[in-house]
């Protein structure tokens, strides 16, 4: 289970329509509660898509945006709980490529973006025996 605060879930909105048509991506930082284990997101970090290829259909995160992500988190003695990405014109479901590169410490946020407009908002996570990527309960408060 993850918690995104209105407050938050309305940036990540407007980060998806400033970006529209092309994918935007960000970092989720926050905490994880060690009992329940579920995660709270208390800032949202925009990365610039450094996707090579069409930034309609992908994004990129570079390695130096991970390491300051960790660096960051760390500074702010918070974890970094996943990555979020927008779809342009595409249902929220995660791609192959979204598949492929996926880690199974983090959540993945993907909001819909239907022309312009956001639209249905999910969280996955990757399942290590079945190597797909799952629902995660997201809760806006």
């Amino acid at each position: 289970m993850i918690i995104l605060s209105k407050t938050l879930f309305a940036k990540l909105c407007e980060h998806g329509k400033e970006a529209y048509p092309e994918e935007c991506c960000g970092a989720m930082l926050g905490d994880i509660d060690s009992e329940s284990g579920i995660k709270s997101i208390t800032e949202l970090i925009r990365i610039e898509n450094k996707s090579e290829e069409n930034k309609h259909r992908r994004f990129a995160i570079t390695p130096n945006d991970y390491r300051a992500l960790e660096k960051q988190a760390t500074a702010k003695s918070l974890h970094l709980l996943g990555f979020y990405h927008t779809h342009p014109d595409h249902p929220c479901r995660p791609s192959q490529t979204d598949l492929t590169y996926a880690w199974p410490v983090f959540s993945y946020i993907i909001l819909s973006i239907n022309k312009g407009e956001p639209s249905e908002c999910r969280s996955f996570v990757l399942d290590t025996q079945s190597k797909q990527l799952t629902n995660e309960t997201l809760i806006d408060k």
